[in-house]
């Protein structure tokens, strides 16, 4: 019944990239358990592997490790951050081009990461930051080669790194 309690959580944890919550995971769970019993799921199947943990508290997530890798969880949220603070001072927009020029010339094997991010900057807020924002193999690649990494404050990105540690 373990095994197949830790399959039925992973497979609702598959099915939402952006995790999910201890107590949303027990409403989905088809069978009722207590808290204590998913935690010890929970516990398992991070001592294999297959969870990533994002937060800590009441605030923590978890996501399944086949659907996200660390590494791009963390330029999610990084890209998160820095859309925030796009929404509030759109000025940024021409810091990123500056420093779109500057990556073209240090990378010109990013090209094609360079052309979508530059015309993602010359079109529409909206389209710009869903892609910054966005939860799918596109964006993790050219969060890769973004100009938006050098807007993250060094303790924004301490409490990114904090936030998603891999209990």
């Amino acid at each position: 019944m373990e095994v197949s309690l830790q399959c039925q959580v992973l497979n609702i944890l598959a099915t939402h990239a952006k995790g999910l919550k201890a107590v949303e995971i027990l409403s989905a769970l088809p069978t009722k358990i207590s808290q204590p019993t998913l935690w010890r799921v929970l516990d398992s199947l991070r001592a294999q592997g297959s969870l990533t943990v994002e937060g800590h508290a009441r605030a923590t997530r978890y996501h399944a490790r086949e659907r996200t890798d660390v590494a791009a969880l963390r330029s999610r949220l990084m890209h998160e951050s820095v859309a925030k603070l796009l929404v509030r001072e759109p000025a940024l927009r021409a810091q990123a081009l500056e420093r779109l020029l500057k990556l073209r010339r240090v990378n010109p094997h990013g090209r094609r990461y360079h052309d979508r991010w530059f015309e993602l900057l010359q079109g529409p807020s909206v389209e710009l930051l869903r892609v910054m924002t966005e939860t799918s193999e596109q964006s993790d690649a050219l969060r890769k080669e973004s100009p938006w990494s050098v807007f993250i404050t060094a303790s924004e990105r301490q409490r990114i790194f904090v936030s998603t540690r891999n209990l």
